[in-house]
């Protein structure tokens, strides 16, 4: 018996071992084939971050984990990501492998997956990854009838948490989402016939098709009980509950697969649905206090559809909502929106897309007295698209506080009155054939008010609008935002387009202001406000963000604009003209008054080829502006000149410039680029380090204040760094020629050359060479005399360099060596004479160092040019022997 449970000791550590060392052996392994083998099938690029194999974590049944699974699409989605799955987790019965019943898979679980599939307007889709087979399909022989599956498949409990999925359809502009999904099916999948069973809640539900949402952030649960005839792929609704929010609904009918298409035969009960429940669908009422609305009337609902869903092929559908004396009220409220009339049908006899129709005949309503009455119709939603539509009626928008609960956050004021009709052929907008067309009525806002806590208040003191078929006449429009103040009129055409599908609106608009605050409009707290002397706006106001310009405009803008705030700018008698087009804001002709002078400039501003970086592009000309208030008013100038900030006087500035800007409206230094020249008839700098440290090293006080005349600037900022071209200053008797850099952390190199007045640094030295690196706060200077000691010299002892010999007739070879010496001595001792009095006669630290470097420069000189009269001396001794 000992020996017996020995042996099985043994054996069942043995397994165990297996067990552990099997799967860290091959996991590698099995990981690589498996990236391998999709490498190989797909087009995608698909990688995970682990694969784990187990025969332990879920013994007697064997485990599969991947984790941090992606697939990454080929061209022309290249970049896009298709699906990333966090985790998927398979478990399956280890005994089924070893028996003929099927493999029992006991559980898959799939953990955070997101899935993005797009359609595009050409389509291709970006889910179809499978490579193309180079080998021509085989025939297969069919099999036969009564023949059992030899793969049979037990499936108990299938699991998707936290699942993110979004459809973009460009071809049809249709738009859907979840997020997140949860799904639970669980059932015998390995039989004929079996009962699934099916639970399912999506949150953040939504769709939205020809641009118009349908369904937003919606609410979906589902449990389902099928009848699962499997051979047949042929499912059946039995026990099932659905809800939409507040709608409870449920299923009828059956639905069937096949390989290339989708059969169905399926109805909506809705006997338990009412008025109430039908108000879940908006946003604005379910996601509000929607536990305390009381509602009531006739309603009816019914939807169904039939037939086969294949490719573009939709089966025969139908939904019709009807509302009888409907009626709504919050019990916190006194009023309440009542004669709620409703007609709405949406249809499809089977076939395309385009055969859909949908008609409202009848949408009416009174909110505290303010009745409201609309219609619309549209078919050929594809081909040609057919609309009609009419909205009549008044809205009083502080009676809205006494039927919605706005909070305390939002504020409305003021009476909307229209009366508008339109109809006519999506073809006859796009061919402009506006006499085809039928569009006519008035739209006037008079005294409204609307206040979110956070925002500016918005104040419309008046507008008035008509239609026409061809455009929108915007005939006044007096409007205050915040401080701001906005007049306009003009027009707008294709309205009707770029109201149904999005397409461009084209338009003129005359604009007028006397106050136009963008700090305050563009969200920057800290801007907000400051020339104007208002409170500032709260702490906790968004900063200012870059402004996305539509691609579907083209509009020409007039603007007269009497005050500008921007960042810390003030702009004046802003005039000039704007063109909208293409995700652009071209500026033209534009003329102001700005940094304490006059600037006309032109430009654009784009957020067409990258959103989150606009670009700008800057062509000014600038005169008579101030120094100081130019530092003042331009971040780009204390960063990069903060010279200005000391200066004193005006300028004019010519200026090219290009850059990305960031989300907050400033520039992207490492993208900026310029050119340009700056110029000053009086210039004023004084109490600047540089120039107070080259004055203590040049001993003259005259540079710690430069006035100067008639500057002439040129300069370039390219890598964070502007750079100047040579340019002069005069002062004081000295003239500098400076050129250099200064960069975004205010470092500085520069050099100089200073002449210098006559009978300084002993009147030898007459200019200088001066390097200035360091920052602007603390520079370091240095100072380069031996150039200018060399030019010196030269003009100092020229002539007595040109000593020679003399004539040798008569003279013997000794003679002429002991008068080419006499010569050379006499010259060396004369320079080590001037050297000495030059450096006694010094004072000063400039006048010491130049006397004797001067001096030096003399000696060195002269021992030269004796040497080349004992080089003459013996050139004449040997033309003599010859």
């Amino acid at each position: 018996m000992k020996k017996f449970l020995k042996i099985v000791a043994i054996v069942a550590v043995v397994l165990i071992a297996v067990a552990l060392v099997v799967p860290l052996a091959l996991k590698s392994k099995v990981g690589d084939i498996v990236k391998k083998e999709a490498g190989e099938l797909l087009t995608a690029e698909v990688d995970f971050r682990s694969l784990d194999l187990s025969l332990l974590r879920h013994f007697p049944h064997a485990s599969v984990e991947l984790e941090g699974l992606t697939v990454v699409c080929a061209a022309p989605f290249e970049g896009d990501t298709l699906a990333s799955v966090g985790r998927i987790s398979v478990v399956v019965d280890l005994m089924s492998l070893f028996g003929d019943s099927g493999y029992e898979v006991t559980k898959l679980l799939v953990d955070k997956a997101h899935l993005h599939a797009r359609k595009l307007a050409d389509g291709s889709v970006n889910w179809d990854v499978m490579k193309p087979s180079d080998e021509p399909a085989e025939e297969k022989e069919p099999a036969e009838a009564d023949e059992p599956s030899a793969f049979r498949l037990r499936m108990r409990d299938v699991r998707l948490s936290e699942a993110v999925v979004r459809y973009e359809d460009d071809s049809t502009g249709m738009r859907a989402g979840v997020d997140p999904l949860d799904l639970r099916l669980s059932g015998d999948l390995s039989g004929e016939r079996s009962d699934l069973d099916l639970r399912l809640e999506a949150h953040r539900l939504s769709y939205a098709a020809g641009g118009v949402a349908l369904l937003r952030d919606a609410d979906l649960t589902a449990d389902v009980t099928l009848d699962a005839d499997l051979k047949n792929k042929r499912f059946t609704f039995s026990d099932n509950r659905l809800s939409l929010n507040a709608i409870a609904l449920s299923l009828d009918g059956w639905v069937a697969l096949a390989d290339d298409r989708t059969e169905m035969d399926v109805r909506v009960n809705s006997s338990k649905v009412e008025f109430r429940d039908v108000l879940s669908l908006v946003p604005a009422f379910y996601t509000r206090d929607f536990e305390n609305l009381t509602a009531s009337g006739q309603l009816t609902l019914d939807a169904w559809a039939k037939g086969v869903l294949a490719g573009d092929r939709l089966p025969a559908f139908e939904t019709t909502l009807a509302v009888r004396d409907g009626s709504f009220k919050y019990a916190s409220l006194p009023k309440a929106v009542t004669g709620i009339t409703i007609d709405a049908r949406a249809a499809n006899p089977g076939g395309t897309a385009d055969a859909t129709t949908v008609d409202v005949p009848t949408f009416a309503l009174t909110m505290a007295g303010n009745a409201l009455r609309g219609s619309f119709s549209a078919a050929t939603p594809m081909s040609d698209l057919r609309f009609k539509a009419a909205a009549a009626g008044k809205v009083d928008l502080g009676a809205v506080k006494e039927v919605y609960p706005l909070g305390d956050s939002i504020a409305l004021a003021g009476v909307v009155t229209a009366d508008m009709q339109a109809s006519g052929r999506m073809s006859d907008i796009e061919r402009e054939r506006y006499e085809a067309i039928a569009a006519s009525g008035r739209l006037t806002v008079e005294g409204v008010t609307a206040a979110l806590a956070g925002l500016p208040e918005v104040k419309v003191r008046r507008a008035a609008m008509s239609v026409s078929p061809a455009a929108l006449t915007l005939s006044e429009l007096g409007v205050t935002v915040g401080c701001s103040d906005i007049e306009a009129s003009g027009t707008l055409s294709n309205y009707i387009g770029y109201l149904l599908r999005g397409q461009t609106l084209r338009g003129r608009l005359d604009v007028r202001s006397s106050l136009l605050d963008l700090n305050e409009l563009l969200g920057d707290a800290s801007e907000a406000s400051a020339d104007t002397g208002a409170a500032a706006a709260p702490a906790d106001t968004a900063a200012m963000r870059a402004v996305v310009v539509p691609q579907n405009l083209d509009l020409a803008l007039g603007a007269s604009l009497k005050k500008i705030l921007f960042q810390k700018m003030v702009l004046d008698d802003f005039t000039g003209s704007l063109t909208v087009a293409k995700g652009t804001v071209s500026m033209n002709r534009l003329a102001m008054n700005a940094f304490g002078g006059r600037m006309s400039a032109s430009g654009s501003y784009s957020t067409a080829a990258d959103a989150q970086r606009p670009a700008l592009k800057l062509k000014a000309e600038i005169a008579d502006a101030s120094f100081s208030t130019t530092f003042d008013q331009l971040d780009v100038v204390r960063r990069m000149v903060p010279l200005f900030e000391k200066t004193g006087g005006d300028y004019s500035m010519s200026l090219d410039l290009a850059t990305r800007l960031t989300q907050t409206m400033d520039p992207d230094y490492a993208t900026l680029q310029a050119d340009g020249a700056i110029r000053s008839k009086n210039i004023r700098v004084q109490n600047i380090a540089v120039f107070d440290q080259l004055a203590a090293a040049l001993k003259n006080d005259a540079l710690r204040r430069i006035e100067a005349k008639d500057v002439d600037i040129r300069f370039t900022i390219r890598d964070g760094r502007i750079a100047t071209q040579p340019f002069d200053l005069s002062v004081g008797g000295i003239s500098l020629n400076l050129s250099g850099s200064t960069g975004l952390d205010q470092t500085i190199d520069y050099t100089a050359r200073v002449m210098l007045p006559e009978g300084s640094a002993g009147g030898i030295l007459t200019a200088v060479d001066v390097g200035i690196g360091g920052s602007f706060s603390s520079p370091k200077i240095t100072l380069d005399v031996k150039n200018a000691v060399k030019d010196a010299v030269s003009n100092a002892i020229g002539e007595k360099l040109g000593l020679s010999v003399g004539s040798s007739e008569g003279k013997s070879a000794d003679e002429i060596r002991a008068d080419a010496k006499a010569k050379g001595d006499k010259l060396v001792e004369e320079a080590r004479a001037q050297r000495d009095k030059l450096v006694g006669k010094a004072s000063g630290k400039l006048a010491r160092i130049a006397a004797q470097a001067s001096g030096d420069a003399l000696v060195s000189a002269a021992e030269k040019q004796a040497q080349k009269l004992m080089e003459q001396a013996e050139q004449q001794i040997a033309a003599q022997q010859q």
